[in-house]
Order: C-alpha cells, then structure tokens, then sequence
C-alpha cells in the first residue's frame, strides 16, 4: 500500500537536518514535495496476490508460457525456490531480461516495504529451478551486489521495465538484482 504525504519543501529540510533516517524518497511537484512511504502488504492483500500468483503459475504451465508469460517489456518465468521455513516449494512468475547467458530478475515486489518470499527463499538456498515456456532448467541464484556490474544491469532492466524505476522510488529498500546462472 503507497500512502502520499505532501509536506512543503522547507519542512523536508529541517527534518533531513535533524533526522535524515525518517526522510523518505521524495518527488518534487511544483512548490510541494510529494513523499511516497510504503508499509508491508496487509493480510488481505497477501492472500488476494496469493491467489493471483496461483492462477498466473496454472495458465503459464498450460500454456506453455504463451498467456500470461509477458510483464510489460519483459518476458516471464516461473521460479521454483524451497521455502526457507516450511521447506516446501514455491513457484511465482517472474519477469525476467537475459544478460550474457544468464536470466536476470528483480525482487521489486511492487515497492513494497519488503523484499518477496521467492526472494529470501533463494537467498537461503540459491539452487533454484526456472520455467521457461514449456522448458525447465536448473539455476544458481546470485545476488548482484551495489557497484558497476549492477548499476549496468539495473539499467538495461529499467530500458526493458520502465515501472522498476518507479517501484524503486517507491522504497527505501535496495531493490535486489539476481543473476540466474544455469547450473553445469
């Protein structure tokens, strides 16, 4: 849920100099400062998106990737982690770009406050299995940490998804890149 907040530029200010750890992103729009915080999805909205992300996983596997297998400029996959806590499998849709053999994907989450299940879950155990179409491959999954190689990544996945950048906007959160690499 994106809550705005509209406070005047002077009042940014004082508050950046005397607690610049409460100031969140912000856009300027005109005379005003739109500020956009975030806070963790409710228990409703959980349990809507888990039926949604159901149904997509269902129509792409019969599908073969052919509906439902595009997010905006970005094609799709689905990933397959073990969850962390339960050890049970969990399969979400994904976008995805390729960059030199590999699949890169996003843990945006919306801009969400919180990183995604699949995500901690492949942080915890990085062996993953991806679909795409009606092909499946195992991967090893890598966080691409802040630098050079991720600022080039990241921009290639906002040329193809312009909505990443807005979802980054949206957070204080770093939103995480991940390489895909096929496993040998």
């Amino acid at each position: 849920m994106v809550i705005p907040v509209i406070s005047t530029r002077k009042g940014l200010e004082a508050m950046s100099e005397t607690r610049p750890d409460l100031v969140p992103k912000a856009k300027r729009r005109g005379g005003l400062i739109l500020r956009f915080k975030t806070k963790p999805p409710s228990a409703a909205s959980k349990l809507i998106n888990k039926g949604i992300v159901r149904l997509n996983v269902y129509v792409y596997r019969k599908s073969g990737g052919k509906i439902l297998g595009r997010f905006g400029g970005l094609d799709a996959l689905l990933i397959t982690t073990l969850g962390r806590k339960t050890g049970k499998t969990r399969t979400n849709p994904v976008g995805y770009i390729h960059d030199r053999g590999r699949f890169v994907v996003c843990g945006a989450y919306g801009g969400e406050a919180v990183h995604p299940a699949w995500y901690l879950n492949l942080r915890a155990v990085p062996q993953v299995t991806v679909e795409v179409g009606r092909d499946t491959i195992d991967v090893i999954a890598e966080v691409v940490p802040a630098g050079a190689e991720r600022d080039r990544i990241w921009q290639r996945m906002v040329d193809a998804f312009p909505n990443y950048d807005r979802f980054q906007n949206r957070t204080d959160r770093l939103l995480p890149v991940v390489v895909l690499t096929p496993a040998a």
